[in-house]
Parts: C-alpha cells; structure tokens; sequence
C-alpha cells in the first residue's frame, strides 16, 4: 500500500465542512446546588460539627455519579481548610489574650503558719532522725523564673536548687542559696527574682536582695503574708568547722526533693569545704550543717564524673560565714538592712 503524505499547507487550506458556531453547546447543572453551599459554608466556623457532617456525608455519597461525588468532596475539602485556619487563628488569639491562672503565690503558707521554729543551736549532737525532723523544714526549692512567651506568666524553669532560712521575722523571710541557682544555666546575673517552694510544692515570689562578688552565694528576701514565729538560724564560722566532723546536707538531688545525707569534712580551706556527703544536681544552694544544727556552709559544686572520670564523691561548699560579713556583697533594695539585721541577731543567743 502507498503511503500518502499530508503537507502544513494543505491542512491550513482545508476548512471545516461543519459551522462551529452553529452547533449547540450542552450544559450540564452544577452538581452542588447553591443552596447547598450557602447552607453548609458557615460550618467552617465550628470545625467539630463540620468534620462530622463530613463524614457523614462522605458515606451517603457512595451511590452518586463520579462528577457529583468529586464536586462535593472538593467542597468539603476546601471548606475543611479554611476552618483549620480559622480554629488556629482562635486558639492563638485566645491564649494570648485571656488571662492565664498564675501558678505563683503571693507567699509561704508552710512558713507563715508556723507557731515555733528549732531552738538552734542544739545543746547536744542531733542525731540524723532529729535532723530530718527539725532542719528539714528549714530547707526550700530554688528556681530560676521562666516567662510563658505569649502570655508573659511568670512559672518555674526545669533548674532546681535549695536554700535555707536564714532568719525569719515580722516582714518576712531571708532566704540563703548558691548564686548559680538562682542566675541558671544561662547565667544571667540581672535576675531580680527567683521562685521559692516549700513541702507542699507551692511556688511564691522571691526578690533577690543580694549577690556575692566572689563566693557562689546569693539572698532572696520573701515578704510575709502572715503569723509572726520569729527564728535566727546560727552560723559556725568556718574556723569552728573541724576536719572529719561530721555534717549533714539536706538538698533535691535529681529532683527528689529534700533528700538528707550525711558525711564528714574531708578538707577545708579559707573559704570553702571538701565533704564527703554524696551530692547531685539539685544540692546546690542546699545547706551544709553541723552535729548541732549550726550552718557551716551553702553546697556549691561537685566534680563530674563525666568530665573526670577517676573522681569520686568530691563535692564542696562555700563558707557559711560569710553571710555574717557585710563586705564583698553586691545589695539590691534593702538587701544591706536585711543582712545587717541577720548578722546582728546572731549575737542574741551566746549558745
């Protein structure tokens, strides 16, 4: 057979035997009526009820024709959508700006409820139940401040630390821990406040009134809302403090709150000890007692072991009396007054 060839040419000369526009289009109805649409669309405002009809739709829609079926899941589909952007809109717009409950007190209740404090120091040597029973109510959870981002609600960050009362009286309660603790892992050193929690967990507000240029040591000042029990914590200078003397630390290693270990003063120097109380994350800013219930010093650090692996239990403290010197101090508001006051009344008892 001989094939026949076809040219451009040829094809542009050709005109059609049939008038285009002679022949009827066909038009086919909308497969989703428009009342439909108008009653359905205000569904993307509540995007529960919406995903239900969906469905339920979805399943009575099985017996229609291909055309139908496509349109409406197209409009469902679009509507679905706009509703998710919607909600999300909502939900944003709503937490930011509907007040979020505070999980920050105004104050201690544990301590401001408090009819009598220990009578320190003790004329004997406390035995570790005796200290357990009466120092560890003493002893507090430290946390730096965390701000929600969006509704700027002040709540506790992931670092724990401890501090110790050092002086409780008529406006309120000061409060000892480490420096670190309170500044964070960030180590911000213009923090004005820290959190403060007792045995029940509650978190209330503390100023930070002074921090030490040289030693890991810092004071909160928390006001009191309540009761009136008086209490001065008595300091051991560091002289006082004996090598193998056994001490107690109370503090919330790894977040098992008031946790109580004892050891010995391995070494001691000018401003520091060497114990060998087990101490953890958590410890730190905890206090360091005697046999009688005398503060000798404030935990500050421990040798990691990941960094050092040949050490084992080498953990310090800073020198307690320091609190007792208003030198080397950096105060904020009346953080001098409260200070002064503290060092002052550790002269009333010559016990």
């Amino acid at each position: 057979m001989e094939k026949i060839v076809i040219s451009v040419d040829e094809i542009a000369q050709t005109t059609s035997a049939v008038d285009e526009s002679s022949r009827p289009d066909a038009k086919l109805s909308p497969p989703i009526p428009w009342w439909a649409k108008a009653c359905l669309s205000p569904l993307v405002l509540v995007l529960p009820i919406l995903c239900l009809v969906t469905v339920l739709l979805r399943v009575a829609m099985r017996g229609l024709p291909p055309r139908s079926r496509f349109a409406w899941v197209s409009f469902f589909s679009t509507l679905l959508v706009i509703s998710g952007i919607l909600t999300s809109i909502a939900g944003v717009l709503a937490f930011t700006l509907t007040p979020t409950p505070s999980v920050v007190s105004q104050g201690l209740s544990e301590l401001d409820s408090r009819a009598e404090f220990p009578v320190l120091p003790a004329e004997d040597e406390l035995t570790a139940e005796e200290v357990s029973d009466q120092l560890k109510p003493l002893v507090t959870v430290i946390t730096p401040v965390r701000r929600n981002w969006f509704s700027h609600i002040e709540g506790p960050s992931s670092v724990l630390g401890a501090g110790v009362l050092l002086q409780a009286n008529a406006d309120g309660y000061l409060i000892a821990t480490a420096r670190h603790v309170i500044d964070g892992e960030a180590g911000v050193a213009g923090v004005q406040h820290a959190l403060v929690a007792s045995t029940s967990g509650t978190w209330a507000t503390a100023e930070v009134v002074a921090r030490h240029q040289d030693l890991d040591l810092a004071l909160l000042w928390l006001p009191r809302k309540a009761g009136k029990a008086s209490f001065t914590l008595p300091v051991a200078k560091v002289e006082q403090v004996k090598g193998g003397e056994t001490i107690f630390v109370i503090g919330h290693p790894q977040d098992l709150r008031f946790t109580l270990s004892t050891g010995i003063v391995s070494r001691k120097d000018q401003d520091s000890f060497q114990i060998s109380a087990p101490v953890s994350p958590g410890n730190s800013g905890g206090p360091l007692f005697t046999g009688r219930g005398q503060l000798a010093g404030i935990v500050t650090s421990m040798v990691d072991k990941n960094h050092s692996p040949n050490a084992e239990n080498l953990n310090f403290a800073v020198r307690a009396d320091a609190l007792l010197e208003l030198t080397g101090w950096t105060f904020f508001g009346d953080g001098r007054r409260y200070l002064t006051a503290f060092e002052q009344s550790q002269h009333s008892d010559p016990r």
